[in-house]
């Protein structure tokens, strides 16, 4: 069944004009302090490298240097000073700049609210410092998790979802995108429709099956049980406010987006009616394992912080959100990233007492055979093939590989949609 295109929804939260100068305000601050905390990160190690100088000059020449480090450090203070306010002012006009085009001084091609390529801005911007944008005081550039369709955000109340999916099913897919992404990934290399829409996963499952498609955008810079618990309260809301009955819900999650999932079943809570509801989870690439990449970046900013004359970079590194650090051990639920992520069958026991929920991990392998030594370190050349399979593979949880498929590819090629047609049910 084919869910028919309608009209825009409902702008951007504070997308109205009055709320354009706090926001711009919020966007213009946030990118003033990033580059103040950079440049002084500079400055002390310029400062420490300048002592480390000076003090061997003395022990050679004498106390005739102690005049010109006097000197020295009197004109590094004033440039790096007056460099630090020439700088933040830029950021800050930058940034003011950005949010007002992102506001309102774009048109879409859906109607009001941001752009796709301003979205995908903000979707990065929120992924490396979206924490920090989400607990600043000032009105932020980050708005809480929300339900989407066709670019526009869907209220998640009867009436916003009525009027969104007039012809709504009793079975709904939600899809939830990964780091620095919105859910416009899911029609990456998409072919288009008679109308002229993209065909995601989702609009496919409309096309070809009973199914509703939902998607879903977040701050991927928020930890990922934040994320989660996010998750499960708009999920309930969901199924709570849907047009008819809810019978089946299926998680389909991208990456990061499998482990918010992941997440959002853990924290489940066993008064909402939703849980029982959910039949399937299938992830796409998602690091149950963790991140090389980011197990990388974390070792790189402990030893450049460990060294006097490159601390400053090691500070640059560690300025990366939490979002981000929570992919190291591929962290569901922990208070903090210092535990490690439990294997698949450790945290299907979790899972278990409170819902029976199938899992089907796909795991992409750039190698053409998916089973060489090779494939399996490298994985989708992002995620190895073992972290993407998560484990183990028993009734309930199960994992297939795909050859030639690289990271990105998983979010929109015939090859997955297959897999997932067959789980839903739906002749590909």
């Amino acid at each position: 069944m084919t869910q028919r295109a309608q009209p825009p929804l409902a702008a951007e939260p504070g997308a109205d004009h009055g709320a354009a100068p706090d926001i711009q305000a919020a966007a213009a601050h946030r990118a003033g302090t990033a580059v103040r905390s950079v440049t002084d990160a500079i400055r002390d190690t310029h400062g420490a490298l300048a002592s480390k100088a000076f003090a061997s000059a003395r022990r050679s020449i004498g106390p005739v240097v102690t005049p010109v480090e006097f000197l020295h450090d009197h004109a590094a203070r004033a440039a790096y000073g007056a460099s630090a306010v020439a700088l933040e002012g830029v950021a800050e006009a930058v940034g003011a700049t950005a949010a007002k085009a992102a506001q309102a001084g774009r048109m879409s091609k859906f109607g009001r609210g941001t752009t796709r390529r301003a979205s995908g801005v903000l979707a990065f911007v929120h992924g490396f410092n979206g924490d920090k944008m989400a607990s600043s005081g000032r009105v932020p550039l980050s708005s809480p998790m929300s339900l989407r369709r066709s670019g526009e955000r869907v209220p998640a109340t009867p009436e916003g979802m009525a009027h969104a999916y007039p012809d709504a099913t009793p079975q709904i897919v939600i899809f939830v995108h990964g780091f620095v992404g919105t859910e416009q990934m899911w029609k990456r290399r998409a072919h288009r429709d008679d109308d002229g829409r993209r065909l995601s996963y989702g609009r496919r499952l409309e096309a070809q099956g009973d199914w509703s498609a939902l998607w879903v955008r977040y701050n991927t810079g928020l930890r990922i049980k934040s994320n989660g618990l996010e998750l499960a309260l708009l999920i309930e809301q969901i199924v709570d406010g849907w047009p008819v009955p809810v019978e089946r819900v299926v998680l389909v999650g991208h990456s990061m987006g499998g482990l918010v999932a992941s997440s959002a079943l853990l924290q489940w809570p066993t008064s909402a009616s939703w849980g029982p509801l959910v039949s399937d989870l299938i992830t796409l690439g998602t690091p149950y394992h963790g991140s090389p990449i980011e197990q990388g970046a974390n070792y790189l900013a402990e030893w450049f912080s460990g060294h006097g004359s490159t601390k400053w970079l090691g500070d640059v590194i560690q300025f990366r959100s939490e979002g981000i650090k929570d992919l190291r051990p591929g962290n569901l639920f922990l208070a903090d990233t210092r535990g490690a992520m439990p294997d698949a069958a450790e945290w299907r026991r979790m899972l278990e007492p409170q819902m029976v929920v199938r899992h089907l991990a796909i795991a992409g392998v750039l190698t053409k055979d998916p089973h060489t030594r090779l494939g399996g370190i490298i994985g989708d050349g992002i995620v190895p093939r073992a972290s993407a399979r998560g484990g183990a593979d028993n009734d309930l949880s199960r994992s297939t590989m795909m050859g030639a498929m690289s990271h990105n590819d998983l979010v929109n090629d015939p090859r997955v949609y297959e897999v997932i047609a067959d789980v839903l049910g739906v002749q590909a």
